[in-house]
């Protein structure tokens, strides 16, 4: 009896043990479980800028949960324990936490609060100090028992990598501090700065980046080639880093580099004098091609030479045509060439107003028969599209760009082509791309705001063209689609263009025979497809394609006030004559074409 008695104790004093070992654990769990939730709150409200901050907060959410887990797998083990030695298993508590965090609404130009940064190594140079602490204290608990120390060697590990990234950050911290004074950092510049480290760099990127801030022209061009395939949503953000840590003589060199004016992400002003300067290098360059190929014309007598003289000739009549829309203009904010090419079917993005400060910024794509050597008349409508939204937006600064940067179909032999008919969708797949990484580089290069608005108008096939970059860019394209004349997007709703559909606008003038085709997915005009439709008004059947950007027109007007945010101030156009009429063939207010 003494006997049982003696080992009944034993048994006893050994679950009262393991029970006190396990009150231990639990309260060392209870202080350090969250002991990464501050950081993870932080990185999550800021890790929408992109670039490598995603890949932080990731990073950051692994440690987190295996932080959680690691205590978890203590008390679990100490519950078993107790159990074996006859004791009652103790109720282990859940350790895992939800990190709520508001993020910024998407698509917004923001940057990001240097208090927050701050706040962020604050937080993992606390977890660094505390969890060494913990894991100790877990570990000799654990191995007093007999019990794997594992947990608390985790805790160590964990603490190691928050003492690392800590240090880490707030040493790219300081060094963006002395690049960028000022409260607010860039969203690229964060982004790269603070998490490059963690940063994807598909392309090599970071490499050509190097290669051209010491002047090799080759790397541009490669660059250029990354950029236009527009898979790598962070590279204009990489290139807004990139640009804001080079020392003032290398900014320099990058400017006489040629086609550097063209890299989404550098500041527009940049690009302009870069592109300026390009423009005038190229008018050089062709000059002396004429005069040699006049030459030759004239001393061979050779009739095959005329095509190289008319190529020649027909680029430099382009250049005369980008330099004399580049002319001020009276009442409108001095242009700015974002981009241009006088080769093949030509590219021009200029911009009225500097994107880079603006309050509002409208990017104008256009669709068939677009292109550099038609190129004044989409200017005129980017102009009169800034001047409407200017009459309307208070305060509030505008910049209105053109944007022929993709090889729109043409009325040409190309129409049999599948890759640049205007009956396929090839041509609005690369140019989708080409778009979305320019939105990337507007984006990058916009100072800090947090109210700033981007609009994109996609006109005709130009529409079909922006649907590609809104689904490439879910979120973060525009704050506002506007599609005009549009024959469809590709998708067979506007909740797949990445955009909430109520800031999906479809204008549709009555008789435009393009907008009535729906040829690439739904019609965007028709009920289902769930955007809003906004009053244009109609035009006779040869007009209505074109006429949305008419002086004092319902469209033109309305363009505005969505172009600003307005959408409480709509007008609708005035009523016509009921009766139908020649070229104008509606059946009247009654019909159910005029009540769509």
């Amino acid at each position: 009896m003494a006997d049982h008695s003696a080992a009944a104790l034993a048994a006893y004093e050994r679950a009262a043990a393991a029970l006190a070992a396990y009150g231990r654990a639990a309260a060392l769990a209870a202080g350090h479980h969250a002991g990464l939730d501050p950081a993870a709150r932080l990185a999550h409200a800021h890790a929408w800028v992109g670039g490598g901050a995603p890949a932080f907060a990731e990073d950051l959410a692994r440690h987190r949960a295996r932080l959680q887990s690691s205590l978890a797998d203590a008390l679990h083990a100490l519950a078993l324990l107790v159990v074996r030695h006859g004791g009652q298993a103790p109720a282990v508590p859940a350790l895992t936490t939800s990190v709520a965090a508001l993020a910024p609404a998407p698509g917004r130009f923001q940057g990001i609060e240097q208090n927050a940064m701050t706040a962020l190594v604050a937080s993992l140079g606390h977890a660094a100090q505390t969890l060494p602490v913990a894991g100790a204290r877990l570990a000799a608990e654990l191995s007093a028992h007999g019990l794997p120390a594992e947990p608390g060697h985790e805790l160590r590990r964990i603490a190691t990598w928050a003492a690392a990234h800590g240090d880490d950050l707030r040493r790219r911290l300081n060094l963006i501090r002395e690049t960028v004074p000022g409260p607010s950092l860039p969203a690229g510049l964060a982004a790269y700065g603070l998490f490059g480290g963690h940063a994807p760099d598909p392309g090599g990127a970071e490499r050509l980046l190097a290669r051209i801030a010491a002047g090799e022209e080759h790397a541009v061009t490669r660059l250029l080639t990354v950029q236009e395939n527009g898979t790598d949503a962070g590279l204009a953000a990489r290139v807004a880093a990139w640009w804001h840590t080079l020392p003032p003589e290398a900014r320099e060199r990058l400017v006489t580099l040629p086609w550097s004016g063209l890299l989404n992400g550098l500041p527009a002003t940049v690009r302009d004098r870069a592109n300026r300067r390009g423009l005038a290098e190229e008018r050089t360059r062709l000059e002396r091609e004429l005069e040699t190929a006049t030459a030759d014309l004239g001393r061979l007598a050779d009739p095959g030479l005329l095509g190289g003289w008319e190529r020649i000739a027909a680029r430099l009549r382009r250049i005369d045509l980008i330099e004399s829309q580049l002319r001020p203009v009276a009442g409108h904010p001095a242009p700015l060439l974002l981009a241009f090419d006088v080769t093949g079917q030509g590219r021009l993005v200029v911009a009225w107003g500097d994107p880079d400060t603006a309050d509002i910024t409208v990017t104008s794509v256009s669709g068939l028969t677009s292109g550099l050597d038609a190129a004044r008349g989409d200017l005129e409508r980017s102009r009169a599209l800034w001047q409407q939204a200017r009459a309307t937006s208070g305060e509030r600064s505008i910049a209105s760009i053109t944007w022929l940067g993709y090889d729109a179909p043409q009325i040409d032999p190309g129409l049999f082509d599948i890759t640049r008919s205007v009956a396929a969708d090839n041509a609005a797949a690369k140019g989708g791309r080409a778009l979305a990484a320019f939105a990337d580089g507007l984006h990058a290069a916009h100072a800090p705001s947090g109210t700033a608005r981007n609009v994109v108008i996609g006109h005709s096939y130009g529409s079909l063209t922006t649907g590609h970059a809104a689904a490439l860019r879910p979120g973060r394209l525009a704050d506002d689609l506007i599609l005009i004349g549009s024959p469809g997007t590709g998708v067979d709703h506007a909740s797949r263009l990445g955009v909430d559909p109520a800031h999906v606008w479809v204008g549709e003038a009555g008789n435009d025979p393009v907008a009535a085709l729906g040829r690439f997915g739904r019609d965007p005009g028709d009920e289902s497809f769930g955007a809003r439709r906004f009053p244009v008004g109609r035009e006779v059947f040869t007009e209505a394609h074109s006429s949305y950007w008419k002086p004092h027109s319902p469209s033109l007007r309305n363009m505005g006030r969505l172009i600003n945010g307005q959408y409480d101030m709509l007008t609708a156009p005035v009523p016509l004559n009921c009766t139908p009429q020649l070229l104008m063939p509606e059946l009247g207010p009654e019909s159910p074409s005029s009540k769509r």
